[in-house]
């Protein structure tokens, strides 16, 4: 009787993980955003917010866990084995044509200077000594593993952009994603450095979040789509723009100058590209 009945319990366990696996296949991008924003959400409520952990280089780190988490997570239960694989390659997809990586480590910076042209006394806070620039290498690549690029493009390009893309097209798939993105970071402004970096958890200090965050969006997705959806320009240019950020951080908390500029040459991608983002469902799909 008792084997019978843990046979019972066995099966019934069975259907419900089998039920919970086609749950998450019909629903991807609804159980990839639930997914990345649980892990992350739950580490910064409890870590950060309610029990707060030493404030050093890696505390932030396990924020990222959710979206790269959720991103191979949901990949193996829609595309099994072969789309992980496919999401792997995508990551090491370097051959691309060198005007991208011009973007990436030309543009974003020049874009992000001319932004703070725009902000009174911006540069004058502004100082880079030579050890500090002789260790702009090394702070690079720390940046580029503890600041986010690294562990969430795998989740934000890597799964959900071809797939908003393919349902939505791509501008309104990349407007999804901006506001998405941006939406995650929301707990963060009860962390003292993160609220004190992006204009508090104000109605401006949101706005100007949400609209930089859209903006980048748009030229990631851009560059995405013309580079076979590799991620290592999605992370490169992610990347380039923190790395602006933190090594000329003369705007402080304002951020409308920047955020004004990069929006400006989303729109002027979306004008030329007549809202394609250079999209077609081989290359984003």
């Amino acid at each position: 009787m008792n084997l019978e009945m843990q046979a019972t319990g066995d099966t019934a366990t069975a259907r419900t993980q089998t039920g919970f696996i086609q749950l998450l296949r019909g629903h991807p991008l609804v159980s990839y955003f639930v997914m990345a924003y649980a892990i992350s959400w739950f580490y910064v409520i409890v870590f950060e917010i309610i029990w707060p952990l030493p404030d050093t280089i890696v505390t932030d780190v396990p924020v990222l866990f959710g979206p790269v988490v959720a991103g191979f997570v949901m990949t193996a239960i829609v595309a099994g084995r072969a789309g992980v694989k496919q999401l792997l390659r995508r990551l090491v997809l370097w051959r691309v044509s060198p005007s991208w990586y011009l973007l990436a480590f030309v543009g974003m910076p020049a874009l992000y200077l001319l932004g703070l042209v725009l902000v009174p006394g911006a540069f004058s806070s502004v100082s880079l000594p030579l050890g500090t620039l002789l260790l702009l290498p090394v702070f690079f690549v720390v940046l580029l593993v503890t600041g986010g690029p690294l562990l969430e493009e795998p989740g934000w390009r890597g799964f959900a952009l071809p797939r908003l893309q393919l349902r939505w097209g791509p501008l309104v798939g990349t407007l999804i994603l901006g506001a998405l993105w941006a939406g995650w970071h929301l707990p963060q402004y009860f962390t003292p450095v993160f609220a004190a970096t992006n204009g508090g958890f104000t109605v401006p200090g949101v706005a100007i979040f949400l609209v930089g965050a859209v903006s980048f969006s748009v030229i990631i997705t851009w560059a995405f789509n013309h580079t076979k959806a590799s991620l290592v320009i999605a992370i490169l240019i992610h990347q380039c723009i923190n790395f602006s950020q933190a090594i000329l951080p003369g705007a402080k908390n304002n951020e409308i100058g920047p955020v004004f500029v990069f929006a400006l040459a989303a729109l002027i991608i979306v004008l030329a590209t007549r809202g394609r983002l250079g999209y077609t469902q081989e290359k984003g799909g």
